[in-house]
């Protein structure tokens, strides 16, 4: 067979994998609690993150645990609790890992005052590269975002709720000011399944109230942030679920988040729980499914024709 086959033979099986692939968010921000990419800053204090935490740019804490629910290893070179900068990183009071035995990586200066990580501080070689992870990211906010919706929303008197049916990827539609407005907030979908909240507009807020799940839990929503260029976690509302804000700068106030942040920028003091997104958002639907399939056996298809008028065959 010829290499040019060979090529094309890969990749439909290179759509047809990453179609079957199932589970989490990938990409580089998937061991992480927080990923801001780009040269997005992070700056938080009297809190902590739960899990990892990755940042672009430049990281200031004061009285803060990164990764304090891991259990660091400092045998190992890339540690398992783990604090990356891109940039510089300044912190007081407070440490990495549990029992802060976890390590730091930094591309910039660490300025460290009872700031613990007994993993020590290593040059960052962990993420490859912040700034394509703002691309894919982005990429990615937008093809979630042009997914049809398939889900109920009803909104009452200061109760917003969103009821899937779907075993699979149930998807809504809802506006920023359905969220900004909402105290009470239901997500109803059957066990196994995955919570696509798309939120059109450029700014919203996670207010004071409480979302309440059923049949699903908060590793399994993830709220999708296309447009929005601001993000405040201003109340006591959990979001119970992930936040993919590419282009947003997310503000925070004293409540918990339940899931992973991955954002253009963060400044706050929320406080950060180790719940990583595991929903399926590769099978959107059968139907998506079966068109990379065709257009993968068309791609092939297409090139045989070429390589026959061309007067090409494959190899022996």
């Amino acid at each position: 067979m010829t290499s040019r086959y060979v090529v094309a033979l890969s990749a439909l099986a290179l759509l047809l994998s990453d179609a079957a692939a199932a589970g989490g968010i990938g990409g580089d921000a998937q061991d992480y609690n927080v990923f801001i990419f780009g040269d997005g800053s992070f700056s938080s204090q009297n809190s902590d993150t739960m899990g990892n935490l990755a940042v672009g740019g430049n990281v200031s804490l004061t009285n803060y645990s990164v990764a304090s629910g891991i259990v660091g290893d400092t045998a190992q070179s890339s540690n398992p609790a783990r604090l990356v900068a891109g940039g510089t990183l300044t912190a007081q009071n407070g440490g990495v890992g549990s029992n802060q035995n976890g390590a730091i990586y930094t591309n910039g200066a660490a300025s460290l005052t009872s700031f613990t990580a007994r993993g020590g501080v290593h040059a960052q070689t962990v993420i490859n590269s912040f700034a394509a992870d703002a691309t894919e990211y982005s990429d990615l906010s937008a093809s979630l975002f042009g997914l049809a919706a398939n889900g109920r929303v009803s909104s009452s008197y200061g109760t917003l709720t969103l009821t899937g049916a779907s075993t699979g990827l149930n998807v809504f539609d809802i506006s920023a000011s359905d969220l900004s407005n909402s105290n009470s907030m239901y997500i109803l979908a059957p066990a196994g399944s995955t919570v696509l909240v798309n939120v059109s507009g450029t700014s919203a807020t996670f207010q004071n109230g409480q979302v309440f799940e059923t049949g699903i839990g908060a590793a399994s929503v993830l709220y999708n942030f296309n447009q929005a260029t601001s993000v405040s976690l201003a109340g006591s509302k959990n979001p119970m679920g992930s936040i993919l804000a590419p282009l947003s700068g997310v503000t925070g106030g004293y409540g918990a988040m339940d899931g992973q942040l991955i954002a253009a920028s963060f400044v706050g003091n929320t406080e950060f729980h180790s719940v990583q997104f595991t929903g399926d958002i590769a099978a959107i639907p059968e139907p998506a499914s079966a068109w990379l399939m065709l257009s993968g056996l068309g791609l092939v298809a297409a090139f045989a024709r070429w390589s026959r008028q061309s007067g090409l065959r494959p190899a022996a």
